[in-house]
């Protein structure tokens, strides 16, 4: 009995390399234990690749017909712009554009001082002497302490001149009061075009003041300008700066004959001014009267 059992060696007594060239036995799944209810569900399973980034879709540009609207972005454009504009409008010589724009060539020339006639778009301002050409030795058509409309640059057509309402072209002629000695130094030539916000201002001869019996009045804001230098003294046109305190003005001659004729301008502060913004006021004693006496050339 013993040999027998020797012959059946237990598995306990087989050599170590036999066990380890058997191989392992695979291991029992398990089942998953259940997440707690309270746990938070778990992330689902990233896919093994990353599909690929769709590109930023480009805003369709609109059929032709069907205009896009206009966002905000270009009405704060839109808004900066006019600004700007406004902002520059008191500095910018739009008389000498405006004037330049019906002249030969932008070239001022010497022109007869022929009155518009009567129109109601001048509310009929010359009365007997519509369409004359002014002499200063008439005082019975043009007398002492009065005013006139007339046209510079003329069209070369006086209908036409009459008819034109551009005050950016109206001037009002005034016979000083003292005006009896019979030369262009008795007549001055406000621009119709006040310095303040571009209403027309009119001739006052019965007007009152500390430096002055007549002056040149704008209705609109209350503006006074002195003649016969058309500085500003009242109203809003006297508080505003230097040069635009002062009235534009024309440069007056008159012939052999006492024809009254206007010498082409210098349009900037220093002589006869800039339309709409305003003149050095002494130039009138500097350049315009002494042209007017015939001690300076034009």
């Amino acid at each position: 009995m013993e040999d027998t059992k020797d012959n059946k060696p237990s598995e306990e007594k087989r050599p170590e390399a036999e066990k380890m060239s058997a191989p392992p036995a695979a291991p029992a799944a398990q089942p998953r234990a259940p997440a707690p209810a309270s746990a938070a569900p778990s992330a689902p399973p990233r896919p093994p690749t990353a599909p690929p980034r769709p590109s930023a879709p480009t805003a369709a540009a609109a059929p032709p017909s069907q205009p896009t609207k206009p966002g905000r972005r270009w009405f704060l454009k839109l808004l900066v712009g006019l600004s700007a504009i406004l902002a520059i409008v008191p500095f910018a010589p739009w008389g000498n554009y405006l004037l330049s724009s019906v002249s030969s060539n932008g070239a001022y020339k010497r022109q007869a001082a022929v009155l518009d006639m009567n129109t109601p778009t001048n509310n009929n301002a010359n009365g007997a002497a519509a369409g004359l050409q002014v002499n200063v030795n008439d005082l019975t058509n043009f007398p002492p302490n009065t005013s006139w409309l007339l046209t510079y640059p003329s069209s070369g057509d006086l209908t036409q001149d009459s008819q034109n309402p551009d005050t950016f072209q109206k001037f009002g002629l005034i016979r000083l009061p003292s005006g009896t000695s019979k030369t262009a130094a008795d007549f001055v030539a406000f621009s119709k075009v006040c310095v303040h916000l571009w209403c027309s201002p009119n001739y006052d001869p019965e007007h009152s003041s500390e430096t002055s019996d007549e002056t040149y009045q704008c209705p609109c804001h209350g503006s006074i300008y002195r003649v016969p230098d058309g500085l500003a003294i009242a109203g809003p046109a006297s508080l505003q700066a230097f040069p635009t305190n002062a009235i534009p003005m024309l440069t007056l001659t008159a012939d052999s004959n006492g024809d009254l004729y206007i010498e082409p301008p210098v349009f900037d502060v220093e002589h006869n001014g800039v339309i709409g913004y305003g003149r050095d006021y002494m130039s009138y004693e500097n350049f315009i009267l002494p042209v007017a006496e015939g001690k300076q050339q034009p």
